[in-house]
């Protein structure tokens, strides 16, 4: 809860804000980096944590590749401890050292620090041209295992203190195809984290730190508020939904089934996976985080739409998903997971949608 009220003139400038850094971050990156699915196909994302890596903002963006990312922003709290600093930038790729999506989606994190406190963590996310691997792009669905997928990077230090950590770069780079496109895009994504990082230090120098933490307790009580009570008015029950696709990619015209089990308790959600295949040895399959993003995303559109923009960890506290390890939903390692964001990252969306439609059929 907030220590004092907040004025709703300021809540409304301070909430508005960290929406505009996300979009500007993106704007950055739309005019700047030269890879067709990240400046065409807009194959990216950004958005803001604070430094307990609860979810801030996150205005729009491919759902796997960030509304799971407190658990990528988590992790990389823990690993680091007391060693960020100002100036500091961290990548990672890696979905099982990382929570991230799969290897073509590289996250850059940098930690925003205002009096020497740490305060945020912003992120940006980008489709890469290609990440090494068996086959260019990042595709194969014959892989024996996510090592033939490309180059797992997990979280690692390229810039620290504000000095580039020029070795690591160059190891990365020449470990993918055409290196200079990739440098390109991932100084882009770079200097979106430093207009967030300008943007975020201004805000807090214009309403002070305690009167922003504040805001930000508001914001996601207010969310949780609101999901609660819309989820309070569907009946209680258990509510079905499946969806399959066609293969795994290496075995072929054999099923692969997503599950969910919808329960509605009162104001609580949750997911419930555990009915869904085992985990493939083609590469449809998703890990915990992709399955969370697409769960809830899917949760998401049966809520009032004028909260779409909004959506912040508050939206996620009543929301629970379950994927049992192992499973095609929370696939281990050395599974591969390359075509995740589609196939089954699709049929967890739908199959979370059947269910929930049949709790709302009205919406």
């Amino acid at each position: 809860m907030t220590s004092q009220a907040i004025d709703p003139i300021t809540l409304s400038t301070i909430w508005n804000s960290f929406q505009s850094m996300g979009r500007e971050m993106r704007h950055v990156i739309d005019r700047t980096a030269q890879n067709y699915l990240i400046a065409q196909l807009h194959d990216m994302a950004a958005g803001i944590w604070d430094a307990q890596a609860r979810t801030i903002a996150v205005p729009e963006g491919p759902t796997s590749m960030f509304l799971s990312q407190q658990f990528s922003v988590e992790y990389i709290l823990n690993k680091f401890g007391d060693d960020l600093h100002p100036g500091d930038i961290i990548i990672c790729n890696d979905p099982y050292k990382g929570y991230c999506n799969h290897l073509p989606d590289w996250g850059f994190f940098r930690p925003i620090f205002y009096e020497d406190e740490l305060v945020f963590v912003a992120l940006t996310r980008g489709h890469q041209l290609d990440t090494g691997g068996s086959f260019p792009g990042g595709y194969f669905p014959n892989g024996y295992d996510i090592h033939a997928e490309g180059l797992m990077i997990p979280p690692i230090k390229i810039y620290d203190r504000g000095v580039e950590r020029t070795d690591v770069l160059e190891l990365i780079w020449n470990n993918v195809r055409w290196p200079d496109g990739g440098k390109s895009d991932n100084y882009a994504l770079m200097a979106a984290l430093q207009v967030c990082d300008n943007r975020g230090v201004a805000l807090l120098d214009k309403y002070s730190l305690p009167v922003v933490k504040d805001a930000v307790e508001e914001m996601l009580d207010r969310m949780e508020t609101n999901v609660r009570a819309q989820l309070a008015e569907v009946p209680d029950g258990t509510y079905y939904g499946e969806s399959a696709t066609d293969d795994d990619g290496t075995v072929l015209d054999e099923l692969v089934w997503v599950r969910c089990a919808a329960t509605i308790k009162g104001d609580e959600l949750i997911l419930d996976f555990s009915e869904s295949d085992a985990q493939r040895p083609g590469f449809v399959n998703c890990v915990y985080s992709s399955t969370y993003s697409r769960a809830v995303a899917g949760s998401f559109l049966y809520f009032d739409p004028v909260y779409s923009e909004f959506h912040n960890e508050g939206s996620m506290r009543p929301i629970t998903v379950i994927a049992p390890e192992g499973s095609v939903c929370n696939a281990q390692y050395p599974a591969t997971v390359g075509g995740s964001p589609v196939n089954v990252g699709t049929q967890v969306l739908e199959a979370t949608v059947h269910a929930l439609s049949k709790a709302m059929p009205d919406k």
